[in-house]
């Protein structure tokens, strides 16, 4: 088992309205939109939703009419998160490498 890096770890989990921040042991912090965190579920069945552009959009069309609420998120070991949605699915368990990649393509970099 390799070692997460330190732009894998999580530090600090923010939790707003409609999105969260992200924060990083290399220092970096992301916002990010629940509707990117939801789009982007591992879990068996999301993950298929996202394996083609036609299932993708309409994948992102479901979630977008979905109400997110903040979720509650409960760690998962020293490596993961899981995020519980009050409407959708709530069984994806969410890597820090993971969130870490969302975030750097979807989110929006802070200083």
């Amino acid at each position: 088992m390799r070692a997460m890096s330190e732009s894998e770890t999580l530090t600090d989990l923010e939790r707003g309205r409609e999105d969260c921040v992200l924060r990083f042991a290399d220092g970096a912090s992301f916002r990010l939109d629940y509707v990117e965190v939801r789009m982007s579920c591992p879990c068996a069945k999301c993950r298929p939703r996202q394996e083609n552009e036609q299932r993708l959009i309409e994948f992102r069309e479901e979630v977008t009419r979905l109400r997110l609420d903040k979720p509650k998120a409960e760690l998962v070991g020293r490596y993961g998160l899981r995020f519980q949605w009050l409407t959708g699915c709530s069984s994806g368990i969410y890597s820090f490498e993971l969130l870490r990649n969302v975030a750097e393509q979807a989110g929006t970099a802070l200083d």
